[in-house]
Parts: structure tokens; sequence; C-alpha cells
């Protein structure tokens, strides 16, 4: 726990960091607004919100050292089996199609970026897998393949931009979770 409030207390003195953490916040709070237009009961809100906060962690460290740490994909694993418990409990009805949406969620999220990974000869990484897999037990099955799409248009995009200002080379190697974090977080406010 000290060491995570050490990185934090580091990361905090840079300027980007404080800027990003304010729009994260702001947009947090807008992301709110939007999930309550779309009705959302307040565990889905309280999902993707924490979802949202961790997927910006993660895109901030993976940006700096184009890795993503397990730690953060186990501790979101964790909340979302006790997010599926409280929706079982809270929603009796539901429970069981909300846990085998959260696994087939895992397993396309998980499924198709693994694919990528061996297709790729690993230009897709393995965190970037377990990213995947994770975003889809917390979206779902119904969502994760937007967000996919999405992160997939989005690194696309910017790649392109940046070969054709020659900012980057062809074959090199760019993080992916910042994508995967536009991409998800798009998908959230779209309501896919």
């Amino acid at each position: 726990m000290e060491k995570n409030i050490s990185w934090f207390k580091e990361q905090w003195t840079d300027k980007k960091f404080r800027i990003c953490m304010v729009v994260v916040l702001a947009s947090g709070i807008g992301l709110t607004a939007i999930f309550s237009v779309f009705s959302y009961n307040i565990l889905k809100i309280l999902r993707y919100l924490i979802l949202y906060a961790a997927l910006f962690l993660t895109a901030w460290i993976d940006q700096g050292n184009k890795r993503i740490p397990n730690k953060i994909l186990k501790v979101l694993l964790g909340i979302r089996g006790i997010l599926i418990i409280l929706e079982w409990l809270v929603f009796p009805k539901l429970g069981l199609a909300v846990l085998i949406s959260a696994l087939s969620g895992m397993l396309i999220g998980g499924g198709m970026f693994l694919l990528a990974h061996f297709l790729t000869k690993g230009g897709v990484g393995m965190g970037d897998v377990k990213l995947l897999a994770v975003i889809g037990a917390y979206m779902g099955s119904g969502s994760i393949m937007a967000a996919a799409f999405l992160s997939v248009a989005a690194s696309a995009f910017y790649s392109i931009v940046m070969l054709l200002l020659k900012k980057i080379k062809l074959k090199e190697e760019i993080p992916f979770a910042p994508f995967i974090f536009i991409g998800t977080v798009l998908t959230m406010a779209l309501g896919m």
C-alpha cells in the first residue's frame, strides 16, 4: 500500500498527470450524468466508474512503461466478483444472466485479443489480452465487441496520423492501453 501511495505522489509531481486527473474526474462526473440518463442502476454506475478510473491508471502506466500491471487487473477482477454477488442479491432474477454475461464477455474480450496476440506474433501484448478480458467481465458480452472495435479504431487512427506526420515508424510499437481506455469510455458514453 505504501508503495502505491509513493507511486501516486511521484506521479502527482508531473503536471500532465495532474491535468489528466482533473479531466478524468470531470469526465467521471459527466459519465455519471450520462449513466443516469440511460437509467442505469447504482451498481452498474459504480461498476463502470470503477472500470473508468482503473483504465485511466492503466493507460497512464502503459503509455509511460509499456506494461500493464497484473496487480490492477487482479484487484479489478476481485471487485467485479464482489459486484456480481451484490447485483445477484439486489436483482435475484437477473443474477445468473449477469454472471453469464460477465464470463462470456471475459472469454470474448480475452479470446479475441489472445488470437490477435498469436496472429501478430506478440505484437498485441499479453497485458492487452488480460485487460480486454477484465473489461469484458465488467461490460459483459453485449458491449465488449464495441469496446474492442472502438479501441482498435482509435489506435489505427492515431497510428495513421503519426505515420503521415513521420512521428513513428511503421514497425514501431505503441502502448495500446490508452486506446483501450478511449474505446471503452466511448462505448460507455454511447450506451453501447
